[in-house]
């Protein structure tokens, strides 16, 4: 359709009005995320006009599970201006992207904002796949662990060491760059902590008095044994990891990301950003 086609550079003030209309974030942060991350991602837009007044952002993934890997992208930041809602611009959006997985073989993943558009986007095809083990804990007894910050490199290595035993969606360095700062933004950090003589990787943020570990390949056990510690680093009084539900059995269970068109079964998705 002529109306529908991927957002140029000088689209982004459009852009950015639509974002500002659908989320509570900052225009700080919002010019922020197009500096950091537009020549990197596609943004498939409905165009009015000559101006986009729907938007979907892709971001490139890809999910591996031992030698068998499927191209993948991960659809975020999705939103209509209001006075073009429910006027079938965002189908006709997903409608064009789904066609366009089943013609050149790449999944499609998102988390959607509330459990209430799953059914909404179930209309397109889309499945429950993935989920995470959603833990709360006190802090503990305090112990003197070693510590460092990651850089990107550094953490995806040791990430795609983590899973890679398992189904799960890969990054490139560019992506873990961009969760790596925005977690900054939210006073987050991302440590190599060293354990019991060898070495994992965390990526947190404080909230109020809540430590959120967002990714860890720390078990639940060793998280228990260090939180003191963490939550001296993030001056918290708890902790709330979301951990991999193949690695974890304890905690709730939540169904958090959609698939469609996907060749591997339930992959661990995380670093979708905050």
């Amino acid at each position: 359709m002529d109306n529908i086609r991927l957002a140029k550079k000088q689209d982004i003030p459009a852009l950015c009005e639509i974002w500002k209309h659908c989320f509570q974030d900052s225009e700080e942060y919002i010019r922020f995320f197009y500096e950091r991350n537009f020549e990197r991602i596609q943004v498939l837009a409905y165009y009015a006009d000559n101006k986009p007044v729907s938007m979907i952002h892709l971001i490139n993934a890809s999910f591996e599970s031992g030698e068998k890997c499927q191209n993948a992208k991960l659809i975020y930041a999705v939103g209509t201006l209001p006075k073009w809602r429910n006027n079938g611009c965002m189908g006709a959006l997903l409608s064009a992207l789904t066609k366009s997985s089943k013609e050149e073989g790449f999944a499609l993943f998102l988390k959607p904002s509330s459990p209430s558009l799953f059914e909404y986007y179930a209309k397109f095809g889309f499945v429950k796949a993935s989920s995470f083990r959603l833990v709360k804990f006190a802090a503990g007894k305090m112990q003197n662990i070693s510590c460092r910050e990651l850089s990107a490199e550094e953490y995806n290595k040791m990430r795609e060491n983590a899973f890679c035993s398992i189904p799960h969606v890969k990054w490139d360095n560019a992506h873990i760059l961009w969760c790596i700062e925005e977690n900054e933004l939210f006073s987050g950090r991302t440590l190599r902590i060293n354990y019991d003589n060898r070495d994992y990787f965390i990526m947190a943020y404080p909230e109020n008095e809540t430590l959120v570990i967002n990714e860890t390949d720390l078990s639940l056990k060793q998280l228990k044994a260090i939180g003191g510690f963490l939550c001296s680093v993030f001056k918290t009084e708890k902790l709330e990891a979301y951990l991999c539900p193949q690695t974890c059995r304890e905690g709730e269970k939540t169904v958090s990301n959609l698939v469609y068109n996907s060749e591997i079964e339930n992959p661990y998705i995380n670093l979708i950003m905050i």
